[in-house]
């Protein structure tokens, strides 16, 4: 019997001691930013675990040289500021317009609903999509190909679903809730040029996407998509036009270019453990912008 007891105390004193032991987390509570964790056509982009420490500023480094007419760096996970520039600057929207089309949309309900792509949604400028006019497509396939070919006939067809007067006055609601009150929207596409918006709105229009309608940054992120009239046999593929979303970081967003507004951003990337928002408006090159920035915080940041 002395050898089961010397047994049954080594039991004990294991049994203590793993209790002991702090638990490791595996995963994030569902909620708040974590909505991004989803399977797309590149596969499924993890989310970074939330970080805990607070960055610190190395002043040694200089701020870094701008090339953009507004940027904003700043962390969803705790809102931390990497870096603020000209963020109440007004500047067209181009088809950043979108990301607030496919709110409006989203939120209407009826994803199912059939709408007939009309001659005049086709005549829209640029041919993005591969619409033909007669077609008939669901309101969520034209949401995709919108987002993904930042197609003008797309955002035109769902206006004229809902309704032009119906649409803008959606438009003035949604800006109003969200707070978004230096944005001013006219069109669903972008294609106005006073569509204006400033970097500050658009990080709260990719806040309020994420909290209320993450599958609109789901859809930003697939890189192609097979789609099909319901009243024809023909189909085609979209691909996704931003060469942003190729990216391994890349958690969903959107691109405008215009001659006015040249090169727009806004997105939410992965980053040293942090989902951050990037927000670049009027660059002559944003993808050069977008890299330079990333690079900047490295150096100018200790974590």
């Amino acid at each position: 019997m002395r050898w089961q007891v010397i047994l049954l105390i080594a039991i004990i004193l294991v049994s203590v001691g793993l209790s002991k032991l702090p638990l490791l987390n595996f995963w994030r509570t569902e909620g708040e930013t974590n909505i991004m964790n989803v399977a797309t056509s590149t596969g499924s982009t993890p989310i970074p675990p939330k970080a805990e420490k607070v960055p610190v500023r190395n002043w040694d480094v200089p701020d870094p040289a701008i090339n953009a007419r507004a940027v904003i760096v700043q962390s969803l996970d705790d809102n931390f500021p990497f870096f603020r520039y000209n963020s109440d600057t007004a500047w067209p929207m181009a088809s950043l317009t979108k990301l607030m089309t496919a709110v409006l949309i989203t939120e209407r309900g009826g994803l199912n609903q059939k709408v007939v792509v009309s001659n005049a949604a086709v005549d829209t400028e640029g041919t993005a999509g591969g619409l033909h006019a007669g077609e008939v497509y669901t309101v969520e396939d034209l949401l995709k190909i919108m987002l993904m070919a930042s197609s003008n006939d797309a955002a035109a067809a769902l206006e004229e679903y809902v309704g032009k007067d119906a649409f803008l006055d959606l438009v003035n609601k949604k800006e109003k809730e969200i707070g978004m009150t230096e944005t001013f929207i006219h069109d669903s596409s972008g294609l106005n040029d006073t569509n204006t918006t400033t970097a500050r709105d658009m990080l709260m229009l990719l806040k309020y996407i994420i909290a209320k309608d993450p599958d609109i940054l789901r859809w930003t992120r697939l890189t192609s998509l097979l789609v099909q009239p319901t009243n024809s046999e023909r189909s085609h593929v979209v691909p996704n036009v931003d060469l942003l979303a190729t990216r391994a970081d890349f958690l969903g967003g959107k691109t405008g270019t215009s001659p006015l507004a040249k090169e727009n951003f806004a997105a939410v990337l992965s980053f040293r453990n942090r989902q951050i928002a990037i927000i670049i408006l009027g660059s002559p090159d944003r993808v050069k912008e977008t890299n330079g920035m990333l690079e900047w915080i490295e150096k100018a940041y200790t974590f």
